[in-house]
């Protein structure tokens, strides 16, 4: 590609700017002062030549989520054990603060992440260039994604609603490519296939947000490279300028930069931090996240510090139905009512006619604003399973990341072919909340399964979560949601 390894001596660099920081000074440098330490000035601006510390900067909400505030709780099944598993003993731990999807990652949401596996992200370069196609060699999409599978690998598995014993094969057609299921929670998704849609976003939030606007003027001199012209302006990135004076950059070349400048970014991230930027990164919520988000035990401890009541539920009370106001009486969650019901007779106020998975957004939200946290869908998680987990987790921030101290021969996986092999090794990963098709006993956030990395279930989807880290958020949260019916 023509330049663009010269462009690529900076890329992200010089491309951060006031897109993260917003209303803060670029990259967070502090302008004058002096040393406690050594009585040295500081530099001022774009004073490359003294020491300037840098500022620690707000972090604006990302997108679609709410903040959580961490805190002390108490994890574990709250729910009689009907399984005898004793899989998740009550344990008090802290959690630290983060942020959550308000709702379950949808179909929509996943089509715009296949869409983008194989096409360049049309963001500006800026406002004197222009991203058109080459007419003598037209932009294809190539078959293998950015991240190197093939369209077959990204899609959702949507054999996962036929069955010989069931007439639901018209959702394998429709649940995922009508657009009528646009706003529903995903399913027929792996574990590793989440775990790369987070990758994604990552790579997409922190690559838009760092390139929307660039100031040249406010760019230090320590950043001012080669690919700018003398009055600022970008050197070519490709194309000749067209008569108009703007720089053009064809589909191809701009899908390859990208690339790129991702990889630049990923490769980089500690450099930024230790400049004052937070650049997220998406993941899956660990289990305690996932369990102590669920809970949502806000304002339910006395002065002492005691908590009043623990919760069966998301929700206040014992029970799966609204015990206030008008809509007193209204289930409070998506969840089989009992063998063979999926809805309630027809006709009658409390049918709510969701056979399968409701919208997102429907049902009342938790105390900490999150949608769907018992019911609609089980969620996958970060966690490794193992049953006697609670034993060896650590009481701050706890997570299984593999098998570390209880490894999968335990469970036969080292032993000879004849011999009995488990379900559970080092593939198996823990899924939480119920969905439609469970009873309510699932919705009880202790209550855990777990199911092969590589398997997918039309059950089972998954939110993202990101860490908060040294960042004093700036308002309740940046879901679509909360901020329209009061979500905390």
């Amino acid at each position: 590609m023509k330049n663009i390894a010269r462009f690529l001596k900076v890329t992200v660099v010089v491309l951060l700017s006031t897109s993260i920081l917003q209303s803060c000074s670029l990259l967070g440098k502090k302008g004058g002062g002096v040393s406690s330490t050594t009585g040295a000035a500081y530099g001022y601006g774009k004073d490359t030549t003294s020491f300037s510390p840098y500022d620690i900067q707000n972090l604006p909400n990302p997108p679609g989520m709410v903040f959580v505030q961490g805190g002390r709780t108490i994890l574990g099944s709250f729910e009689q054990d009907l399984f005898g598993s004793r899989d998740n003993i009550e344990r008090t731990v802290t959690v630290n603060s983060f942020y959550m999807d308000e709702t379950e990652i949808t179909n929509k949401d996943w089509k715009e992440y296949v869409f983008y596996q194989f096409r360049p992200m049309t963001e500006q370069m800026g406002k004197d260039t222009e991203i058109k196609d080459d007419p003598n060699n037209p932009f294809i999409p190539a078959t293998t994604s950015h991240n190197g599978q093939e369209l077959k690998d990204l899609v959702p598995n949507d054999s996962v609603w036929s069955s010989d014993f069931s007439f639901n094969d018209v959702y394998s057609q429709n649940y995922y490519s009508n657009p009528g299921f646009n706003d529903y929670p995903v399913v027929g998704v792996t574990w590793r296939q989440v775990v790369d849609y987070c990758a994604w976003r990552t790579d997409f939030v922190n690559y838009t947000k760092i390139i929307a606007t660039v100031d040249f003027d406010e760019l230090p001199d320590e950043f001012k490279l080669e690919f700018y012209n003398p009055d600022g302006s970008l050197q070519m990135l490709g194309a000749s300028a067209s008569n108009s004076g703007t720089q053009e950059i064809f589909l191809d070349e701009l899908d390859q930069l990208q690339q790129d400048i991702i990889a630049y970014i990923n490769q980089n991230k500690k450099m930024f931090i230790e400049k004052g930027l937070y650049l997220p990164e998406f993941r899956l919520p660990n289990e305690a996240e996932w369990e102590y988000a669920a809970k949502a035990t806000v304002g339910t401890q006395y002065l002492d510090e005691n908590e009043e009541y623990g919760r069966i539920y998301p929700w206040d009370g014992r029970g799966v139905r609204n015990p206030y106001g008008k809509r007193r009486g209204d289930f409070l969650a998506n969840f089989k009512r009992g063998r063979g019901d999926y809805a309630g007779i027809a006709g009658t106020i409390n049918n709510d006619s969701d056979v399968i998975p409701s919208r997102v957004g429907t049902y009342e939200p938790n105390d900490f604003g999150l949608f769907n946290m018992g019911g609609n869908v089980s969620e996958w998680v970060n966690d490794t399973y193992r049953p006697l987990s609670f034993d060896d987790f650590e009481d701050l921030n706890p997570v299984r990341k593999d098998g570390t101290n209880d490894p999968e021969s335990n469970y036969g996986w080292a032993a000879g072919r004849n011999t009995f092999r488990s379900l559970i090794n080092d593939r198996s990963k823990v899924y939480k909340g119920g969905s439609w098709k469970d009873v309510a006993y699932w919705m009880s956030p202790g209550t855990r399964r777990y199911l092969d990395q590589d398997k997918a279930t039309n059950t089972l989807g998954f939110r993202c979560a990101m860490i908060s880290v040294g960042f004093e958020r700036l308002d309740s949260g940046g879901g679509i949601f909360s901020g329209i019916l009061g979500g905390k």
